[in-house]
């Protein structure tokens, strides 16, 4: 099984990384009933970016990030604040009392999180808050620290444990089939999976992975599982090579409350926390 690092920064930085997604969301908020998401989306990574090239000017001073993070993002509270401060004036109402909450806890709040979970089901806003510090060490291919606690029950990311948020689809070499991809919440690594496979139990057999498409949105498909009863929505990169999947994502929301309404849990929620 094939990982790397996110292939948005592979010839450029994580900053600009950050910056190329805004200026998809913008792009696909245009006309969009889902415009709001996506403008969410677009400004949310704009902060995101900020704090991305304070790390990466750290980097360039001497500064050696080491995967802990209380260490590593000690200098960097203006830049987390930035994100904390636009999650809660421009984020939906579930995550303005997140961010109502976190203003009682602070950093600690993030630090738990990192040590313990890395997942956006259970802290949307910390999730939110640390991408840009994940995506970093990925890059720069520093380990984060290990979960203090157990490990996720869903296998996670290879890179720093976090767990999938987006599957897309693209075409083989030669004549091979289209291959399958996970994205990483957290750091944004991918990782190829097989063809058939349900991304959260592994499971195998046919009769049990149901995919759900609508013509409404022919790039977007869910693939669920009924062993686990989770699901992931993928994009065909094969339909809109411009698509980039955790942004397009956005652009079919009503599939995922359908997928919600037969049953199936998302495995970890999109970047409207749905």
């Amino acid at each position: 099984m094939t990982r790397r690092s996110s292939w948005l920064h592979r010839e450029t930085s994580v900053a600009q990384a950050f910056e190329r997604r805004a200026a998809r969301a913008d792009l696909l908020a245009q006309g969009s009933i889902n415009a709001a998401a996506l403008g969410f989306a677009a400004g949310l990574y704009r902060v995101q970016a900020q704090l991305a090239a304070a790390l990466a000017r750290a980097i360039a001073q001497g500064v050696e990030l080491t995967g802990a993070v209380d260490r590593d993002l000690g200098a960097c509270g203006e830049q987390l604040d930035a994100i904390v401060r636009y999650a809660g004036e421009a984020g939906p109402p579930g995550l303005r009392a997140e961010v109502d909450s976190y203003a009682s806890q602070g950093v600690a709040r993030l630090y738990e999180w990192w040590r313990r979970s890395r997942s956006g089901r259970t802290d949307y806003l910390a999730r939110a808050v640390l991408r840009p510090y994940a995506e970093t060490l990925v890059a720069g291919g520093v380990a984060p620290e290990p979960f203090a606690g157990p490990a996720p029950a869903v296998a996670g990311c290879a890179s720093c444990g976090g767990p999938a948020w987006i599957a897309w689809r693209r075409s083989g070499s030669g004549d091979e089939a289209a291959q399958r991809f996970l994205g990483c919440g957290v750091c944004g690594s991918e990782r190829e999976l097989g063809r058939i496979a349900c991304a959260a139990c592994g499971e195998t057999a046919p009769e049990k992975l149901a995919v759900f498409q609508t013509e409404r949105h022919p790039a977007a498909r869910i693939e669920a599982c009924d062993a686990c009863q989770r699901y992931v929505k993928s994009i065909d990169l094969t339909v809109d090579g411009l698509a980039v999947p955790e942004i397009d994502d956005l652009c079919s929301l009503s599939m995922d409350l359908w997928a919600t309404d037969q049953g199936y849990e998302r495995l970890e929620p999109s970047l409207a926390g749905v």
